[in-house]
């Protein structure tokens, strides 16, 4: 019987082709902030995440920025779910109410 390809494998091999350098370049710090940007972009992959940490090999400094910048993602992603308080959103909502849309042209946007 033959084994259908794991999905991880799949993930994995993907994030290697990703990597500007290819995953078996030297690192370049120079090239980091773009590969950064690149793996944290959009939903995470933890599979490309953990071949950019592997990628950096050793550059401390370059494993710093990606934990950064992981931390800030987190971060920012925390306050999106916190709620304004009420008064706030009475606030907003009254605003919302008085505004006449017929008033609002593309150019107000």
């Amino acid at each position: 019987m033959i084994n259908p390809p794991d999905k991880n494998d799949a993930l994995d091999q993907q994030s290697h082709k990703m990597l500007p350098n290819g995953p078996t370049e030297t690192h370049k710090c120079e090239d980091s902030n773009a590969i950064i940007t690149q793996a944290l972009e959009g939903v995470p992959n933890p599979q490309f995440i953990q071949a950019v940490r592997s990628h950096f090999g050793g550059c401390r400094q370059c494993l710093d920025a990606l934990d950064l910048e992981i931390r800030f993602k987190l971060a920012m992603a925390q306050r999106a779910t916190d709620k304004a308080p009420p008064s706030l959103q009475l606030r907003i909502s009254e605003s919302l109410q008085r505004i006449d849309l017929k008033d609002i042209t593309i150019s107000d946007l």
